[in-house]
């Protein structure tokens, strides 16, 4: 049963031998070491993209004083590094300066409502006023009116109506009377002489002449000169009255108008010394900076009495001099960059993995939130790679994070299925071209290929090779 194993081993053995003869024949019939060799072979990988970047708060907030001019002097300052709550108190500046003055403007503000309260009864007690005068030479017209119209159509005719009857009454009387001495004298000629009788109807006419004489002279006068000059009186009396009204109108829109002037210029006192308190309340509320949320205090270095420190207290600062940075630790960010080279293998909303190099155990998930749109070499350098600035989100939070830690990342660009490639050490970049050594079984060959993505172990093949071609993973000698 052994003799047939026999023989079907002798034709491999022979194979064999024959194999390690011809590789000893020279140097391009001599098989590569294992190590030395790749193939090229459908794989599953995940294309990767490293960076090195700097942690920092999400959210940030820089205090420095509000208050105007150079005045403000720290009496608290809060300890580097604290870690504080919304509404903590940060800074607090002496107070003192702008107390004095809020009390100051405070009793000004008190007097000037004051004033403006003496004002608007002012001008109240002269409208008042002017309304009652207007009323008086209304009033007066009116009576001035009446009067004119009582002697036109009233006192006037009647006085003359009664001066004309006296006049008639002793007309009347007188020619009687001269009927009378008449009929006398007719029977004195007839022989019936009465010289008493005659004598006492002479001296009645003559009474009754002068009464009518008097009588008339009273009506004419009244007529022609006393009722003419009392209707004219009476009537310069209306117009004088009118002009009284209209002078006292004139006066009193002046006389108001003068008292609303006076009460709008301490009105707008007042509402000077009001914005005035608002402000210096405002300037007072300032004195004490809070914490706007939660976040951890970094005291801002820059140049004070010559030389580069942090604040401290019984400093003076100015408006708008940064005083401490406060940073929101409970959101962070990582602030990077990559190089040109790898900029087609990220995009916006891409995964990563961050891990800091103080705390190698933590590893956070984030994500690309941000790409630069300008290229910059790194320092000083004028020549070299260039890189894109970048930003990642983070995923939650540990209280041993601070901002400015040195923070590694990976970024999760692509998951490749079953793609044809080889090992990164197998490609290898001529000037215009990229190639591979492909072993033929007995020598190395050239051979130019696409390359596709890539991580840090494969790259994708996506013309040039097949599967099972095996290549070199280092440049063969004399290449």
């Amino acid at each position: 049963m052994a003799r047939p194993v026999v023989w079907i081993a002798m034709p491999l053995l022979a194979a064999l031998a024959l194999l390690l003869l011809t590789a000893q024949d020279g140097d391009h019939r001599v098989l590569p070491e294992p190590e030395t060799l790749g193939r090229a072979e459908f794989r599953d990988f995940q294309v990767t993209v490293r960076s090195l970047g700097v942690l920092e708060a999400a959210h940030s907030h820089m205090v420095s004083s509000q208050i105007r001019g150079s005045g403000a002097k720290i009496i608290y300052l809060i300890g580097d590094g604290s870690r504080v709550r919304k509404g903590d108190v940060l800074v607090r500046f002496d107070p003192s300066p702008y107390e004095e003055t809020v009390q100051t403007l405070a009793a000004r503000v008190a007097s000037l409502e004051a004033g403006v309260e003496a004002a608007r009864q002012v001008l109240e007690w002269k409208k008042s006023e002017v309304e009652q005068q207007i009323a008086t030479a209304g009033f007066n017209h009116r009576v001035a009116g009446l009067e004119l119209q009582r002697l036109k159509e009233g006192d006037g005719p009647l006085t003359l109506a009664r001066y004309r009857d006296e006049m008639d009454k002793a007309g009347m009387e007188l020619k009687r009377y001269e009927g009378y001495l008449a009929d006398l004298e007719k029977l004195r000629r007839q022989g019936f002489d009465n010289p008493a009788e005659l004598d006492r109807a002479k001296e009645n006419i003559s009474v009754y002449r002068d009464k009518f004489t008097s009588a008339r002279r009273r009506y004419e006068s009244y007529r022609k000169y006393v009722l003419p000059s009392l209707v004219e009186a009476a009537r310069a009396k209306v117009e004088n009255t009118e002009l009284l009204v209209r002078q006292a109108r004139q006066a009193g829109v002046h006389m108001v108008a003068r008292a609303a002037a006076d009460l709008k210029e301490v009105e707008g006192k007042l509402q000077g010394a009001r914005t005035a308190l608002e402000q210096a309340r405002a300037e007072l509320a300032k004195t004490v900076i809070r914490a706007p949320f939660d976040g951890l205090v970094i005291l801002y270095e820059t140049y004070r009495d010559g030389r580069l420190r942090k604040p401290r207290e019984g400093d003076a600062v100015i408006v708008n001099q940064p005083i401490l940075y406060l940073p929101d630790i409970s959101a962070m960010v990582v602030k990077s960059r990559v190089r040109e080279t790898d900029l087609h293998k990220i995009a916006l909303n891409q995964e990563a993995t961050i891990t800091l190099e103080a705390f190698p155990e933590l590893a956070f998930s984030g994500r690309l939130t941000f790409i630069g749109a300008l290229a910059a070499r790194r320092g000083d350098q004028r020549g070299g790679d260039k890189y894109f600035r970048v930003t990642f989100s983070m995923d939650g939070s540990d209280p041993r994070l601070r901002p400015g830690m040195t923070a590694r990342v990976l970024i999760h660009s692509a998951r490749l299925v079953h793609v044809l490639s080889v090992p990164v050490q197998a490609v290898f970049r001529q000037a215009d071209r990229v190639v591979v050594y492909l072993w033929d079984g007995t020598s190395w060959q050239q051979r130019r290929v696409t390359p596709g993505r890539e991580n840090e172990e494969y790259v994708e093949i996506l013309d040039g090779l097949r599967a099972g071609d095996r290549v070199a993973l280092v440049r063969p000698a004399g290449d």
